[in-house]
């Protein structure tokens, strides 16, 4: 015979995981500087899979500086015409990624582009369940370091 009371404490309990795991994803992506976090490891990523094929046709690399003093900004370097700065910027209870390439000829601005962070862009849907708080509505982390990446290589984000 079943023991309803020991099923029904087990099923409670995970489910209560469960609701656990979801509130601790939730609050991660709620804070700016942890899906900044998540942008700079899916850049490296990417920068990786497009310094295979650069390698291959014997094209200089990408490469990420690693300069001090500059939270929440990467810097990263093709060859040694263009560099590409993707920081977080947070002001009045806005945040955004903003990526800006410079180089030749006189090592200027030459693109830029920003991905907002918690606002509704137009021709996007929220993800399923939003909350309040901050949240990349309608960009992966991963579309945005696809994106990045790219850019750099033609020279520009588009």
């Amino acid at each position: 015979m079943a023991d309803y009371t020991k099923l029904a404490e087990k099923a409670k309990a995970i489910q209560d995981a469960a609701n656990q795991a979801l509130h601790r994803q939730r609050d991660l992506e709620s804070d700016p500087s942890v899906f900044f976090q998540r942008v700079t490891a899916a850049i490296g990523e990417e920068m990786n899979k497009a310094n295979v094929e650069l390698l291959r046709r014997e094209v200089g690399t990408i490469a990420r500086n690693h300069l001090p003093n500059f939270p929440g900004v990467i810097f990263l370097a093709f060859g040694t015409e263009s560099l590409c700065r993707v920081e977080l910027e947070v002001q009045d209870g806005k945040a955004r990624i903003k990526a800006a390439i410079s180089g030749p000829p006189n090592g200027y601005e030459t693109s830029r582009k920003e991905y907002l962070i918690g606002e509704n862009v137009p021709g996007s849907e929220p993800r399923h369940g939003d909350k309040a708080g901050i949240r990349a509505v309608g960009t992966r982390p991963e579309q945005i370091a696809e994106d990045i990446i790219s850019g750099i290589l033609i020279g520009k984000l588009e």
